[in-house]
């Protein structure tokens, strides 16, 4: 399996739909987290469809509430594709260690991709590469991130991950070495492998302890090792994970205190404001009410009479999402918000003041996958996970479903309908995620528009957000009337596709 694969690294990506890209990059910002009431230090347990996100042939890691680390997240970095379906994110903590860690292993991850698949060699049947991230360790003095790579690129996909660790408050990389005794843990992982048909270590190197690109602890703490997909086995069997019993003689002090992280996490303190570092629970791109405004109803337009017109937005909630809130308020104007399932798992609080304020909400699928490449009962999944954490954060029953990539097939319609949701596309296409520019964004809208018009921009770029206040008012100008999707649409059919009212 190719390198990019192989080591698993967090990447950007979104083109049709996009987040930001690491700072220091070209066309990269920052993005600060959701504010966070206080710090919890129970043990929340991850929705269905975010566990079920680790695949392997063996156990897989416990995965964790994100909102315990919301408290140190400073931003969270995205790129994306079109011309290759390319969709990543992860997190960044304003550690520089950690933080260089993290976004060299998910550029690095993109531009193998980018250089294996050149764009214009698959105009029909684009490559397709998806990076997320999960929390699987947290404490005030340990915290663990994985990630969670697919690509496919031909016949069949694979997958991969790799495990980050750190301490929060020295801003210190924490290696396998420094969590294993590898004295005692190396000859426990080839005691494993032997009882598990198909596995050769010896494929990982001389040192498949250190090699394996995952270190992490199941939900009794039993010690896990993780492989990509092709690393130690046959490539049918996915990943491999192999599982060590729990034993303190297997783990060095730090280890067992990651151990502990997992298995009964704590949310670290959040770090105290200075000038040059925003507390994270109160972030300067995060405008608004700290608790979502009275809902209100949108208001009632006849769209036979009226010019009427729907801005969408992709890809949320993110980091900008409440200044975007703002700008709308004080416009009167609603919108619809195709949301992702694992960004509503991140910003629960922001997805609630998105409904609280009389705008509507479609699902967006949970991780922006190309439906088109899975199963019926994988497209289930990835709808039916992203309305029920809709609903639970904020009472919502979403009536829409927007396909990442705009990527549809037979199977894609039969989803839509057995989930009673119409397809929503659109009609102008602003680029936003491509030009990440203010005026380019506005000028697109303006352009594009005709009555009827959906239009498609992204709520995770501030260049988006910032473009907001100008499209509406120039287009209001113009005699439009901005409505949500169900008062342009009026009565729509599940499973079939609407590009305009």
């Amino acid at each position: 399996m190719r390198r990019g694969i192989v080591v698993l690294t967090l990447a950007l990506c979104l083109q049709a739909c996009a987040l930001t890209p690491p700072a220091g990059t070209p066309g990269a910002s920052a993005s600060p987290a959701a504010p966070t009431t206080g710090a919890s230090t129970a043990s929340p347990p991850p929705t269905g469809a975010s566990q079920d996100e680790f695949t392997a042939s063996g156990d897989v890691p416990r995965v964790l509430d994100p909102e315990l680390l919301s408290g140190i997240i400073t931003a969270i970095t995205s790129h994306s594709g079109l011309a290759r379906h390319e969709f990543a994110a992860w997190p960044q903590f304003g550690l520089p260690l950690v933080d260089q860690a993290l976004a060299a292993s998910y550029l690095g991850t993109i531009r193998d991709f980018e250089h294996d698949y050149p764009a214009r060699e698959h105009p029909d049947a684009p490559p397709e590469l998806n990076l997320g991230w999960h929390v699987v360790a947290a404490s005030p003095s340990v915290v663990g991130v994985a990630s969670d790579g697919y690509e496919f690129a031909g016949a069949s996909g694979a997958r991969s991950w790799r495990s980050f660790w750190f301490d929060p408050r020295s801003g210190a990389l924490i290696s396998t070495g420094d969590l294993l005794d590898e004295s005692v843990a190396g000859p426990a992982l080839a005691a494993a492998a032997r009882n598990r048909p198909g596995i050769d270590l010896a494929e990982a190197g001389t040192d498949p302890l250190r090699a394996a690109p995952l270190v992490a602890f199941t939900v009794s703490g039993d010690l896990l090792v993780g492989f990509d997909q092709c690393q130690v086995a046959a490539c049918s069997e996915g990943r491999v994970s192999l599982t060590i019993p729990q034993t303190d003689a297997l783990l060095t002090p730090t280890g067992r205190a990651a151990r502990d992280a997992s298995v009964q996490p704590s949310a670290p303190p959040a770090p105290a404001a200075t000038p040059t570092q925003p507390s994270a629970s109160t972030p300067p791109a995060a405008t608004g009410p700290a608790t979502p405004p009275t809902s209100r109803p949108a208001t009632k337009v006849d769209c036979r009479k009226a010019k009427c017109i729907a801005l969408t937005f992709d890809d949320g909630p993110g980091p900008y999402t409440q200044k975007l809130l703002g700008y709308l308020r004080t416009a009167g104007v609603n919108a619809t918000f195709f949301m992702l399932g694992r960004q509503v798992e991140t910003y629960p609080k922001v997805a609630a003041a998105v409904a609280a304020s009389g705008n509507e909400i479609g699902v967006h699928t949970w991780d922006h996958r190309d439906l088109t490449r899975l199963k019926p009962a994988q497209i289930d999944r990835e709808i039916g996970s992203t309305v029920a954490i809709i609903k639970k954060a904020t009472g919502f029953s979403p009536r829409y479903l927007r396909p990442p990539y705009g990527a549809m097939n037979a199977d894609v319609h039969a989803a839509a309908r057995r989930a009673g949701l119409a397809m929503v596309l659109w009609s102008v296409d602003t680029l936003d995620w491509k030009t990440r520019s203010t005026p380019a964004t506005v000028s697109a809208a303006v352009k594009g528009a005709r009555r009827g018009s959906i239009i498609l921009v992204h709520d995770i770029h501030p260049t988006t957000v910032a473009a907001v206040p100008a499209i509406i008012s120039q287009l209001e100008a113009k005699g439009y009337t901005f409505v949500t999707a169900s008062q342009l649409l009026g009565k729509t059919k599940p499973g079939q596709k609407y590009f305009r009212g």
